[in-house]
């Protein structure tokens, strides 16, 4: 084990080597050789690199804040350890710093273009630089998470449902669907072709309609209730209970002419005068016919006094299974005949703006596991408010609802900013935002009112104000450059309400 005087001229060897590098090398350099300026200056640069060493650590973890951070109405500042939210304000001269509820209302409060995020160490907040702490401002529930004003501005589905509950009544969800979510309303449960949906409206009338793959709802219309039943056996709807649904529900859809059976001129039964070459028992008024072409495809037609007319496959059924013409279509079917045995004359004016294709009921009314879910889809807005929709019916809802909602659902992340628009008119309208919240929020000081200043019973003062606040809002909210969306009023107002979104709400004080 070395000896303390072995430590000793071993660190003298070491430091007179460290001298000796900064001499011409000799062989007899020393310490003592060394320049008495140098002899000054090693020791105290090592001394200097220690204290730069000391207060650079210092200042490394010293809380620190971005420069600019306390300019009044610039920054959402955020609280690194409690992440609460703070906006820096002028009140009556004096800057102050206010914890905010949410990210809308700390956009409301500050200028335009501004609102970039800042985080900002607990102790610098608290501590005596910082501006003078105020009261607490903002608006109670409006949305945390915004759509980017890409998003804001992209398409939507837009699905509201209904379903049967245990206890008889309808559970009705509203979808705001973006592109993550969209092809659900295209899959395998969307309507197509002749498909319907058979429902009853849920008020004194229980009026009955078949709805359509196009959103088209026909009221069911029959004289006697044995008529009603051959109407459904046509409709693919017998033995079957309609589905209930709401009032609202039925509003979101286009309407269509009731479905009856339709009228044949003449004496059903009686020889008509057509041409072309049919046997005499094909040849009666009221008979439906059918030919095959090469591809299988089937073309039907209906027998006239003077004629023969084209029908659609579903005025085919409706004219088979109608009892004033059983004595001719006893069979159920039509009559099968050659595409050369029949010259046509026209159309069939019983066809109606019915669907075309062969009737097939697919929805269900228990709540067993069937296709007991109804819904509309809309796919598009165009001139006039004019909608473009198509329908769906599966055995549950498009998406699970989120935990604690019951009635509406929007793509995480998602969301659109829109205008509420009634009849035809697509200039005016309430303002609104939908978000991930699943609530809509209103862009003016009326959550249901008119933010383009045609309000009924306002001054020109108070129209101005509303049409104001919806633009600052707009702006404050970074969608001064996104196109509001069209959606009719049937459709919005089936989504809830959340607080309106204004400048004056955000700055108010809580618990004032």
């Amino acid at each position: 084990m070395a000896s303390r005087r072995d430590e000793l001229n071993a660190y003298t060897f070491a430091k007179r080597r460290t001298l000796a590098s900064f001499l011409q090398p000799s062989a007899s350099g020393s310490e003592e050789g060394a320049p008495r300026p140098l002899r000054a200056v090693l020791p105290g640069s090592i001394v200097g690199v220690v204290v730069l060493a000391v207060f650079g650590g210092i200042g490394m973890f010293s809380p620190t804040a971005p420069k600019g951070w306390d300019d009044p109405y610039k920054h959402v500042i955020v609280a690194d350890k409690s992440t609460t939210r703070y906006v820096v304000m002028k009140t009556d001269g004096e800057v102050q710093l206010h914890p905010v509820l949410n990210m809308a209302s700390a956009k409301l409060i500050l200028e335009q273009g501004q609102g970039d995020v800042v985080t900002v160490d607990e102790s610098v907040l608290d501590g005596g630089d910082a501006p003078k702490h105020g009261v607490t401002v903002g608006i109670p529930y409006a949305p945390d998470r915004l759509p980017s004003p890409q998003e804001a501005e992209a398409a939507k589905r837009w699905m509201v449902c209904e379903r049967p509950t245990s206890g008889g009544t309808v559970q009705q969800a509203t979808f705001v669907l973006g592109k993550d979510d969209r092809k659900i309303a295209d899959d395998g449960d969307r309507l197509t072709g002749g498909e319907l949906m058979y429902v009853v409206a849920d008020d004194k009338q229980k009026t009955e309609y078949v709805v359509d793959a196009h959103g088209v709802k026909y009221p069911v219309s029959a004289g006697t209730p044995k008529e009603k039943q051959q109407l459904l056996r046509a409709l693919d709807a017998v033995n079957r209970t309609p589905q209930k649904v709401s009032d609202q529900w039925l509003a979101t859809l286009h309407e269509g002419t009731p479905v009856t059976f339709p009228t044949v001129d003449g004496q059903p039964g009686a020889v008509a005068d057509t041409q072309g070459s049919l046997d005499s028992d094909a040849n009666k008024v009221g008979t439906v016919l059918v030919t095959r072409g090469a591809d299988q495809t089937r073309q039907y037609y209906v027998v006239l006094p003077d004629r023969i007319a084209d029908i659609t496959p579903f005025t085919a059924q409706l004219l088979i299974s109608s009892p004033d013409l059983a004595q001719v279509n006893g069979s159920g079917q039509a009559r099968q005949v050659a595409a050369g045995q029949i010259v046509t004359d026209g159309d069939f004016a019983g066809d109606n703006t019915w669907p075309t294709q062969a009737p097939k009921t697919v929805n269900a009314t228990d709540t067993g596991g069937g296709r007991n879910v109804v819904c509309n889809t809309l796919r598009g807005v165009g001139s006039r408010n004019s909608t473009t929709l198509s329908t769906w019916a599966g055995k549950s809802f498009p998406k699970d609802l989120p935990t604690g909602s019951s009635s509406a659902y929007v793509t995480p992340g998602s969301g659109q900013l829109f205008r509420q628009v009634m009849g035809t008119d697509s200039k005016s309208g309430s303002l609104f935002l939908v978000t991930d919240t699943g609530l809509r929020y209103a862009m003016q000081s009326n959550s249901d009112g008119d933010a383009t200043g045609k309000g009924i019973g306002l001054s020109d003062k108070q129209k101005k104000e509303l049409l104001q606040q919806a633009q600052i809002a707009q702006t404050r909210l970074g969608y001064d450059k996104t196109t509001p969306a069209q959606v009719p009023a049937e459709w919005s107002k089936l989504l809830p309400t959340g607080p309106r979104l204004s400048e004056a709400a955000a700055r108010t004080p809580q618990g004032s």
